[in-house]
């Protein structure tokens, strides 16, 4: 028996199979980026990707899902060429974070792109010049 969790199913369905997931009476639970974020649910022991999201930030909350409250979890993503341009800070994110980095991932390049999206700024200034201090604004 399994749930899901996708924007075609009613929020009514959603709730349903979340609550049958957190209780354990469905063991297996599928679920599209609508249950990356936001979600706090126990004993999530594995998550399986299989599709690597469009961000960095949004592949660590996907498996955000595992080892909460000191937990052990197991995360399995697949990438593949389409993915290739997120393969270095892949790298980096396993490195940092002490995991083993899969022999093939380095082939397909580790070339950090400046991150500069609309919804996340531009996160590294180009400009090394010391910033301008604030000034105080009034109105009468």
């Amino acid at each position: 028996m399994a749930g899901s969790i996708s924007s075609d199913r009613t929020q009514f369905e959603r709730t349903k199979a979340l609550a049958a997931f957190t209780d354990g009476s469905c063991p297996l639970l599928v679920a599209t980026d609508v249950a990356a974020r936001g979600l706090d649910i126990p004993n999530v022991s594995h998550v399986i990707n299989y599709s690597f999201p469009l961000t960095i930030e949004d592949y660590v909350h996907r498996i955000g899902r595992t080892g909460r409250g000191g937990k052990k979890g197991f995360a399995h993503t697949f990438f593949c060429k389409f993915d290739k341009t997120l393969a270095g800070e892949l790298c980096n994110l396993l490195r940092d974070s002490g995991a083993e980095i899969p022999e093939a991932l380095p082939k397909f390049g580790t070339f950090v792109k400046k991150k500069q999206h609309s919804m996340y700024g531009d996160h590294f200034r180009s400009d090394t010049r010391p910033m301008k201090k604030a000034t105080r604004v009034t109105f009468d």
